[in-house]
């Protein structure tokens, strides 16, 4: 990710709320509107009694994270802040995040301290991401995980177009388009977890296919 750590504050969310795996009426409502959602902000969208897209990723790794978390890119540290328990890190000042790091390949942990690490919707935007999860590996211990939350390349441009406006990171930080992807292909995903180090990957889409979270084991 484009490195901002200046002193002054990022504002992510306006409302960095805890989340929580939605009831299936919930669901299902903010499935039927999703074309609604896309065009308005994560705020509005809760002003609604929606889930706000910017959250699903969120959701999804609620379900399946384990022990003490180490959440990379974190942005406005939702994740953590509702799971409870870990630590969020980014390279960008944003409020809410726990410690901002140099670099997502150094990460500012012993060896062994997690059991699940977890990138949602940024691995794109990590130009050295294959560095960076193999600094995962280290810092998970011997039975933990990695959570990766991913689009494709081709829906990642077009969201990123149209939803500009109401995403905060794409708004506010600089991003390096020569070093930075707008998504992932679900082989590309899989082939530099491989490469990490991580084994026996499950792949599950959400939110109608638009969206992929992937599982691994160290």
């Amino acid at each position: 990710m484009s490195k901002n750590t200046s002193k002054s504050k990022l504002q992510y969310f306006l409302n960095t709320n805890d989340i929580a795996i939605p009831s299936a009426t919930k669901k299902n409502l903010s499935r039927i509107a999703f074309p609604l959602l896309a065009f308005i902000s994560r705020e509005q969208s809760l002003k609604l009694g929606l889930t706000p897209i910017d959250d699903e990723r969120v959701i999804m790794a609620l379900r399946y994270v384990k022990g003490r978390a180490l959440d990379v890119g974190c942005g406005a540290n939702n994740f953590i802040h509702s799971y409870g328990d870990g630590i969020g890190v980014d390279v960008s000042n944003w409020n809410g995040v726990d410690i901002v790091i140099e670099d997502a390949a150094r990460l500012p942990f012993e060896s062994g301290e997690f059991d699940t690490v977890s990138y949602l919707a940024c691995l794109n935007h990590i130009p050295n991401r294959t560095d960076s999860l193999k600094d995962a590996v280290r810092v998970l211990k011997d039975d933990g995980q990695i959570i990766v939350t991913m689009i494709t390349p081709t829906f990642g441009k077009f969201i990123h177009w149209l939803r500009f406006r109401n995403d905060p990171d794409h708004r506010i930080r600089d991003i390096a388009h020569d070093r930075e992807l707008m998504g992932m292909s679900s082989s590309h995903v899989c082939a530099i977890l491989n490469e990490a180090g991580f084994n026996n990957i499950k792949r599950k889409k959400f939110v109608y296919g638009l969206n992929a979270i992937y599982i691994a084991k160290r």
